[in-house]
């Protein structure tokens, strides 16, 4: 008896979720697509790192009022976590370089419990040594 498209969607649906499983724990593995699949389109990474570096910034003035704060360093493919309005202050946690090779800072806004990406073309910054032990350090995400 031949088996129809429908009866192999359980097993590739587990296959899925076990691979997702072992990937969030650092395993990786590398599996062949079938023929007929078409290829994946790319995705943006959107996380949210721990690293509470030193500095702080200024957001630049564009005719918006502001810019969006991102889940993620990328203009498209994450979503926004929130708003930094022109001139207002933020603080630097960390920076890394998207697959595009553009650097984006994960940033607090100055009083507020809003966070998120931004590119490094958004803000200007101030380094400031904020934990007063002479170093100014930027930490990568």
């Amino acid at each position: 008896m031949s088996r129809t498209t429908s009866q192999h969607r359980p097993v590739r649906t587990v296959v899925n979720i076990l691979l997702a499983v072992l990937m969030a724990f650092g395993v990786s593995a590398a599996i062949t697509p079938a023929a007929q699949a078409a290829p994946a389109a790319p995705q943006a990474e959107c996380w949210t790192p721990q690293a509470n570096g030193e500095g702080r910034g200024y957001m630049y003035w564009n005719n918006s009022g502001g810019h969006n704060l991102k889940s993620g360093p990328y203009q498209s493919g994450c979503w926004n976590t929130g708003w930094a309005y022109n001139g207002e202050m933020i603080y630097l946690h960390c920076w890394t370089y998207n697959s595009y090779g553009n650097t984006w800072w994960y940033v607090r806004v100055a009083g507020t419990n809003i966070y998120g990406w931004t590119s490094e073309d958004n803000f200007w910054g101030d380094s400031i040594d904020e934990n007063g032990d002479g170093q100014i350090s930027f930490h990568q995400c």
